[in-house]
Formats: C-alpha cells, structure tokens, sequence
C-alpha cells in the first residue's frame, strides 16, 4: 500500500473510533506497554495526544512510568514549523497549544537528543518491517537523523500492521517496537 492511500485510510478508520472504543483501547495500549523493560531508560520522549485526530492517550502512559518509575525524566516535542524541526523539553505543567494543534512544554529546559533513551513514537499506521506512516510531515525522522547512539523508537498505534508500505524513502527512520492494543512488535 502506498503512503498517501494507506494515510487517507487509516486517519478515516482512527476518526471513526468512538470515544469509549478509544478509552478501552487505551487501557489495552497501557497493559501492552507495561510489558517494556525500562530498566536501562534513563529519558523519555513522549507526544501530546492530538484530540482531533484520535491519537491514542500517551498521557496514560506517561503516567505510569511516572507513577511506577519515578527517576525517569519525560520529554515532550517543541515544533518549529518555518524549519519543520522539533527539540524536545522536559515535561512542564504548563502547556501550550501551537499552530497544528498540538500541545507543547514551556521551554524551560532543552533535553539534547543523546539524553533521550526511548521515544513514544505518533503514527497512522505501521508495517511489518517496522517502517512508520505518520502525517507527511518528517519531523520525527529529521529529528532521529540527528541521534547518534542507540535508543528505542516505540510506536503507538490504534491498528494492526499493513504489510507492506511500498513508497519508503531512505531518510525513513523504522520503529525499534511498536505496540497496538492486542500486540506488541520488536523490528530488527
């Protein structure tokens, strides 16, 4: 499946998601995730859940690392939309809403990218070899091009796998896991 057709479709399903489908899955999503061992994460960065689109609830999940893990520092995305690049900052209560829609952190204090062990990954939908359909834009991917030690790229999705995302480009950078509500996938 290509790109643009797989993106159209799967953001229709993900709309079509009534709220209490949403909150049962995210449930779902929470018992995936506590699966991870994170005894050698350090940092965090998380996503904002856009309301407008149905992304599943990362704030549920960042509440449990916090809660159950609590030397883990969490991180949340700034874009800048003229360059079409993110940093990250670490969590702050408050919170404003950009251009896009998104929540963002004050930007109290920037988290550099070889500080962050694992990142919460938005996506549309994924494939079977772990590659991410995200919205079009490339900022995870810009931003992951810039990491230069290891760290784990975990997906979040409300969906199974496609097969197979025909229209991969070199500068995709692929999940390391990704976890659905009924599974969880490690990709080599």
């Amino acid at each position: 499946m290509f790109k643009d057709e797989a993106r159209k479709s799967l953001l229709q399903k993900r709309q079509n998601l009534s709220q209490t489908e949403c909150i049962k899955w995210d449930d779902l999503l929470l018992i995936q995730f506590q699966k991870f061992d994170f005894s050698n994460i350090h940092s965090i960065g998380s996503f904002y859940p856009m309301e407008k689109h149905n992304e599943p609830n990362t704030i549920l999940l960042t509440s449990y690392i916090q809660q159950f893990i609590t030397d883990l520092m969490i991180a949340y995305p700034v874009m800048d939309k003229t360059l079409g690049t993110m940093h990250f900052y670490e969590a702050t209560d408050e919170l404003v809403l950009n251009a896009m829609g998104i929540y963002e952190p004050n930007q109290n204090k920037l988290i550099p990218s070889h500080q962050i062990d694992c990142f919460l990954v938005p996506l549309l939908g994924f494939d079977l070899m772990g590659h991410r359909l995200g919205f079009g834009k490339g900022y995870y991917d810009k931003y992951f091009s810039t990491c230069q030690h290891p760290y784990q790229r975990i997906g979040i999705s409300y969906f199974e796998p496609i097969p197979n995302i025909q229209d991969t480009h070199e500068f995709d950078v692929p999940l390391t896991h990704c976890i659905t509500p009924w599974n969880s996938y490690e990709f080599k």
